[in-house]
Parts: C-alpha cells; sequence; structure tokens
C-alpha cells in the first residue's frame, strides 16, 4: 500500500540535518563557544526540516489525546 500524502524524503531530511550539525561545529570552533554553535545548529536543523516539510506538503505530527 502506498501512501497518499507523501512528505519530505529521509535523504533530504538527513542531508539538512548533517548540514546543521557542520554549521553547529564551525561556528563553535570559530566562536570558541559551544553553546552559541548548539543554538545555530539547532535553529537550523529546525527551521530547515520544518521549511522543508512545509514545502512538501507534509501532514504534521498528529498530538496524542
Amino acid at each position: 500500500m502506498s501512501r497518499t500524502d507523501q512528505g519530505p524524503s529521509k535523504t533530504a531530511t538527513t542531508a539538512l540535518t548533517a548540514i546543521g550539525v557542520v554549521t553547529g561545529v564551525v561556528v563553535a570552533v570559530l566562536a570558541s563557544d559551544v553553546i552559541l554553535g548548539v543554538i545555530i545548529g539547532s535553529a537550523f536543523i529546525a527551521i530547515a526540516v520544518g521549511l522543508l516539510r512545509l514545502w512538501a506538503g507534509g501532514t504534521p505530527r498528529s498530538h496524542h489525546p
């Protein structure tokens, strides 16, 4: 059976996550501040993956009562 609503591909999500991790590490090394690197990396991952899901037309996660 195939799903009727196709979300973003796992490859694209993995690539964006990897870019976010690399960005966080680079910022942490250049700024000599690990917290700043974690903030930048996690913000990139959250925004990029969220926009990818929105662009791909994926449904948001269902919330359990």
